[in-house]
């Protein structure tokens, strides 16, 4: 199955915070890093590892932060 790597959509600065909001408020972010990692590890998807590594931090942090709040 091959991935095509579609361009991001410009978006203005306040929809891109509308965006991030919405994503942390019903808990998507963290389901999102989780799903590019297993697709990451399962070999679906290929990144350098220093993205990789900086995938694994954000998922902690926002593990972590999911459970103190």
């Amino acid at each position: 199955m091959e991935m095509t790597k579609r361009l991001p959509t410009r978006l203005s600065g306040e929809e891109a915070a509308l965006l991030l909001d919405v994503l942390f408020s019903q808990q998507y972010a963290l389901e999102l890093i989780r799903s590019e990692l297993a697709d990451i590890e399962n070999g679906d998807k290929e990144v350098d590892e220093h993205r990789y590594q900086q995938l694994l931090r954000l998922y902690d942090r926002l593990l972590t932060e999911e459970e103190e709040g």
